[in-house]
Order: C-alpha cells, then structure tokens, then sequence
C-alpha cells in the first residue's frame, strides 16, 4: 500500500470518528434544549398554573358561602368572575399537561368541576330567599373534591418537572461519558494511527540513511529491501541499481589501478636500475652535472616506485588479501632502522633527528616488514614537512594500561583485546605547521590531505596513513595524531607488547 493512501486511509477514520462525536453531541444538545424547554416553557407555567387553581377554588368556596348564605347579588357576580378564571387556567393546563398521568388527573378535575358547577347552579335555583345557616353538605363535598385535586394536578406537575429535569441531568452525564469515551478512543486511535504511519516511514528512511552512510564509506555491496510494497520500495529498486552499477565503476578502478601499478613496475624497476648503472660511470664517465641530474631522476624513480607500492599494497588490502607474519620483534631495534633510512634525507634539510629509548629490548608482536613501513611512512612526513634546522624526536616507552589521550574510534578496539603485558607506544613529535583539529581523524582517510599554503615538493596522493591505519588495525594496535606542545605534531604508534612466545602467526586484513 502506498505511503499516500495509509496515511489518507489512517485520517479519514479519526475524521470520521470526530465526526460522528460531533453529530452526537449536535444531537444530544439539541435534546437537551427541548428538555429546557419543556420545562421553561411548559412544565414551570403548569405548575404555575396549578397554583393559581388551587388560589382561584379557594376563593370560588369564599364567594359561594357568601352569595349562597347571604344572597347578596354584588357576591354573586365575584362568583362568577372566579368560576371564570377557574375554567380559564384549566384550559391553559389542559394544553400545557405533557405526560399521561397529568392528562389523566386534569381530566378528572374537569369532571369534578362540572360537577361543581352543575351542583352549584341546582343549589342556587333552590334557594330563594337566601337565609342559610351553613353551606349545603353537597357543595362542601364538591370542593373539598376540587381543592384535593387540584392539589393532586399540582403534585404531579411537580413530579413530571423533576422527571424532566432528571432525564436532562441523564443525558448530560451520557454525553459527558460519551464525549470522554469518544475522546480517549481517538487519541489511541490517532496514537496508533500516527505510529503506524511513521513506522512505516522510518523504518525506510533509517534503512535508507543507513545504506547511504555506507555507499559513503565505500561499502557498494549494500542492498536495501525491495519486499514492500510502496515508494520506499521503488526508492530502494533505484538505490540497489545505482549501489551496483557503484561496486562494477568501482571493481573496474581497482582492477585498473592493480593492474596498471603492477605492469608500471617492471620498468620502473629496469629505469633504476638503468640510472644505478649510470651513476657507477659503468657505460663512461660523467660529469658533475651530469650526475646530479641522474641523481634528481632516481630519486623521482623512487617516489614514484613508493606511490606505485601504495596502490598495489591498497588494492590488497581493499580486497582483504593482505597478509601479517607475526612474531616477537625488538621495537627499539625497529625504530633504529627506520630512522636510519631518513638520515641522510634529514641531513640534506638540515633537520636533527632525537632518540629516546632504553636500551633493553622491547619485544611486541607484530610484523616487522609492515611495522616500519608505518615507522617510515611517519617519519617521512615528519622529515618532509619540518622546517629547516627543526628538531624530531622520536620516543619509544612502555604503557601497562591504554594511555589516556586514545581517541575513543580506537580505544573500544584495544578493550576488546586488552593483556596483562601493555602496550609499547612510539611518538614521533615535528616542528612543522601541525595538522587543524578538524583533519585529525581524516588525514587516516584514502586520498585526504592538509591544504596549508601551497604544494609541497614530493608531497604523496594521500594514501600513506590510510595504509598506516589499515595495517595498525590488523596488529590490533592504535595510531593517531595530537599536537606537539612546542608547535607541530606527533604521531603515536600503540602496539601490544608481546606474549614471550616465538611462535609466529598469520593474519590477513578484512577489506577496506
């Protein structure tokens, strides 16, 4: 299902949901105002009319007992005018009764009255002179019946308004419950509506962002999922197309860089050879100039053999095919050689190198080949860029717990494999212009460099410390840069001290 049609389907039921609330409330507002109004307009002008009733019999009794007993003609028309009234308001109440029982008790007293009426118009005839002593006993029966019901029609008005105001208290604690119940539904209904639908959205784009972070990190054997059935599942059809058309353009530069750096050094190899051959005067002799410009050739020869060595020493080890012989090997003994590789080098920029060690050995494991490939590859830069007349020095010491300034990207890597002998760590601090905090961790990236000022002579394509990293990361060791307190920087070489054992052990590297 498309993400369009969840999320339209998931808000068509809340809408429809709050909206079938309001049409209950519409309606249960609505039948509260004709409970109101029954009861404004209708129930309280009974009651009111009951009472003017039972007023206007009290007052028919009164002006009977005077016109009958004292035959006095002025009585005799308040009489009437009462009697009047009496109909009047009994009419009104007959319109205004709502329930059954009031209807019935207000037919009953429309019974009793015209029996009151027709008793009092035979009483009248009969009397002629008037001289009574006390009322007649049917009379006085006639309206005690009338004043007891209309006491009885005012009791039930009175009943029938609290029926009414109980059915509007009923229906206001209904809709209130209903309301409330309607409202907490829709909040879990809208609570797993909104969850459904952004689940269905971040699950994809985490797969998504996570694919994309590693087609980043050259990881361009990722697929994503193309089981749903939505645009994320297109999105990810286009994604897997672009990650494999990525992995066979990048397969085809690492078989071309292998390919061309292996065919380059055999004759490479043979111009070196040519120019040794040349330098020795073993074809004639040569003059000055002549030699130092064959000089100025070889060494642009080696810089190029080293690069040439780089790319196919990274094109192993981006297919994981590198191989570690390791064995127990003198770090003091290593760092000597690779310092007196760049002797000479360091003289010629007037450059002192500084040595700090014991002089008892100090054994670790590693393999010594690759060891001072990243010694030489260290010192080389270190070399290259300090400045004329600038001091290195190199410190080889021994650290029984991994040192404090690790960076943490290494630091859960030595936990994992952490002995009771230590480590043995070797800095390499320079006088040159130091490397910004921000390519602190990217100079150990392919192909990255420090752009300060403009290119130095004999400066690589950036794939000397990402060789580093890779082969310190197979001796489970740690290498990265802080700055020199005295300006510059120093590298830190950590490698694990080793086990005493002579065994010698292999170890290949996981693709890069």
């Amino acid at each position: 299902m498309r993400i369009a049609t969840k999320i339209i389907l998931g808000y068509a039921v809340l809408i429809a949901l709050m909206a079938t609330v309001l049409v209950y409330q519409v309606l249960s507002i609505h039948r509260m105002q004709s409970i109101n109004w029954n009861l404004s307009g209708i129930s309280f002008s009974a009651a009111r009319t009951s009472i003017q009733m039972m007023r206007d019999r009290d007052l028919i009794e009164e002006y009977t007992r005077k016109s009958i007993l004292l035959g006095d003609p002025d009585y005799l028309e308040k009489l009437h005018e009462f009697q009047e009234e009496f109909a009047t308001s009994l009419r009104d109440l007959r319109a205004l009764g709502r329930s059954e029982k009031e209807q019935i008790e207000i037919n009953r007293l429309e019974q009793f009255w015209n029996e009151f009426t027709q008793a009092l118009s035979g009483e009248q005839e009969t009397i002629r002179d008037g001289a009574l002593q006390d009322l007649p006993v049917l009379l006085v029966e006639h309206l005690d019946r009338l004043r007891a019901q209309v006491q009885t029609v005012h009791q039930v008005t009175l009943r029938a308004i609290d029926d009414q105001v109980g059915k509007s208290a009923d229906t206001g604690a209904k809709s209130e419950w209903i309301s409330w119940s309607a409202a907490a539904i829709a909040l879990v209904v809208s609570t797993l509506v909104s969850f459904l639908i952004v689940r269905s959205i971040s699950e994809p784009l985490q797969h998504l962002t996570e694919g994309t972070r590693a087609i980043a990190e050259g990881k361009f054997f990722y697929r994503l999922d193309t089981t749903r059935n939505d645009e994320f599942a297109h999105l990810a059809k286009d994604f897997n197309t672009m990650s494999s058309r990525l992995n066979e353009l990048d397969q085809m530069k690492k078989d071309f860089v292998s390919h061309v750096s292996h065919e380059l050094k055999a004759p490479l190899a043979s111009m070196q050879e040519t120019i040794h051959m040349l330098l020795e005067q073993i074809p004639g002799p040569l003059t000055e100039k002549q030699k130092r410009l064959l000089g100025l050739n070889l060494q642009s020869a080696k810089r190029l053999s080293l690069m040439i060595g780089d790319l196919l020493d990274m094109s192993r080890m981006e297919a994981g095919v590198m191989e570690y012989e390791l064995s127990n090997q003198d770090l003091v003994a290593l760092v000597r050689l690779a310092i007196a590789e760049f002797e000479s080098q360091a003289r010629e920029k007037h450059v002192s190198i500084e040595e700090e060690a014991k002089e008892e050995p100090f054994s670790v494991e590693c393999d010594s080949d690759r060891i001072i490939q990243v010694l030489n590859n260290v010192l080389g830069n270190a070399v290259k860029f300090s400045p004329i007349n600038g001091v290195l020095r190199v410190r080889v010491s021994r650290q029984g717990s991994i040192p404090e300034g690790v960076p943490d990207t290494w630091r859960k890597m030595l936990a994992e494999g952490a002995n009771s002998n230590g480590f043995a760590i070797v800095s390499v601090s320079d006088m040159g212009p130091g490397v910004p905090d921000e390519h602190k961790e990217r100079i150990f990236e392919k192909f990255h460099q420090v752009k300060q000022g403009k290119k130095i002579v004999g400066q690589g394509v950036g794939l000397g410390l990402a060789i580093c990293r890779t082969i310190v990361e197979a001796h489970r060791g740690a290498i990265w840069v802080e700055d020199n307190p005295g300006g510059g920087s120093t590298f830190y070489l950590l490698l694990r001290t080793g086990t005493g054992a002579n065994a010698v052990t292999y170890r290949a590297s996981s693709p890069i």
